[in-house]
């Protein structure tokens, strides 16, 4: 039996009838643009997070941009963030204008460490961007008393946490802002490019959407130099679509990941995340850590199981960031974690046969090496 890391065509299937009467009436309305279907997305995005407001715009990497800008950062500007995390949350800062300080993570889940980031923080640093790893929401408890302490703002990125909860709290709404991506492999995609902004305070969301609107206030009337960022029609119609399903895919993800570490339960060297009590994380990737994990890729590729590395480098290693990371940064978690991190198939659709399967791979790579 061959599994997919992924198949997004099982859950079009489940979406296909409802799709196909939203995109004919998105035809027959032309409203391609900022049209009825944004506005519902909108609407429903800031009812399942529990905020007043979002904003829809073009992609996950400008809605970090944007929540950003509108924050005021700018040249001058520190912001703190995990070195072990997608190259999009590193970028946003140096394109908004800022500098990055990237921080250690902790051991048991991958996710900033305050420690880490509380030794990093000068006089010009001005926020926090957090980042919720794998769907597992960051300690906001640490992370909240620090950026207190310090004046500090903070931004999450929950582009792989939709429907993530800290300490009963929907995620996306702890910090002044939160970042999604609803890339077509996140738990909520579309089929194609997507993001959006949400937040606690209705004035700073609608600062995000004037700055991803040409700073526009009215037609040919604008307020500031923002940038052309628009969640477009028949993207937001398939996350309408997707949205109704949310909770329903984020349980079935959670009993895939239950079965995965039961199965695995003393299997090699696995190592698995740690859950924090009154957490409640959404699977968008299930990370194993191994000191075999190279081997154990190439064995289960070999054995036609889908599987990733995210990330095999930390941020502090990227050749991009020269000139703006010390050259002798050291970063040890971050650095053991990428080059131990390893992620197994994990979908809504996915069957027990199919997480069986894996384990049962992966216990013979392990029965071999004893």
């Amino acid at each position: 039996m061959n599994v997919p890391i992924l198949d997004l065509t099982r859950a079009h299937r489940r979406i296909a009838a409802d799709l196909d009467r939203r995109w004919r009436e998105v035809v027959a309305r032309t409203a391609f643009v900022l049209g009825p279907e944004v506005r519902e997305f909108e609407a429903a995005w800031a009812r399942f997070l529990e905020v007043p407001q979002t904003v829809a715009v073009a992609n996950g990497t400008d809605a970090l941009i944007l929540a950003l800008r509108a924050l005021g950062v700018g040249p001058g500007d520190e912001v703190l963030l995990p070195a072990f995390t997608f190259f999009a949350t590193v970028e946003a800062v140096v394109l908004a204008g800022g500098t990055p300080v990237l921080c250690d993570v902790e051991e048991a889940t991958c996710n900033l460490d305050s420690a880490a980031a509380a030794a990093r923080i000068t006089p010009r640093t001005v926020g926090i961007l957090g980042v919720h790893l794998y769907g597992r929401p960051f300690d906001f408890a640490a992370l909240g008393a620090l950026a207190a302490r310090h004046g500090l703002w903070i931004v999450e990125d929950a582009a792989q946490a939709h429907g993530a909860r800290w300490q009963g709290r929907r995620v996306g709404g702890l910090g002044e802002l939160a970042a999604w991506s609803f890339y077509p492999t996140k738990n909520l995609g579309c089929y194609g490019d997507g993001g959006a902004v949400s937040g606690r305070d209705p004035d700073l969301v609608a600062r995000v959407a004037l700055h991803a609107n040409h700073g526009q206030t009215g037609r040919y009337h604008h307020t500031l130099v923002g940038a052309n960022s628009r969640l477009d029609s028949l993207q937001a119609a398939v996350l309408n679509c997707r949205l109704a399903l949310l909770d329903e895919d984020n349980a079935a993800r959670r009993r895939h990941a239950a079965r995965y570490q039961e199965r695995l339960a003393g299997v090699g060297d696995l190592r698995w995340p740690t859950e924090r009590p009154g957490d409640e994380p959404v699977f968008h990737q299930v990370a194993i850590r191994t000191a075999h994990r190279d081997a154990l890729l190439a064995h289960l590729q070999a054995a036609g199981i889908g599987c990733a590395v995210h990330y095999p480098a930390p941020l502090h290693q990227q050749p991009a960031l020269a000139g703006l990371v010390p050259p002798d940064l050291d970063l040890p978690v971050a650095t053991r974690a990428a080059a131990e991190v390893l992620c197994l198939p994990i979908f809504a659709e996915l069957t027990g046969e199919e997480v069986d399967r894996t384990c049962e791979a992966i216990a013979e790579f392990f029965a071999r090496r004893t």
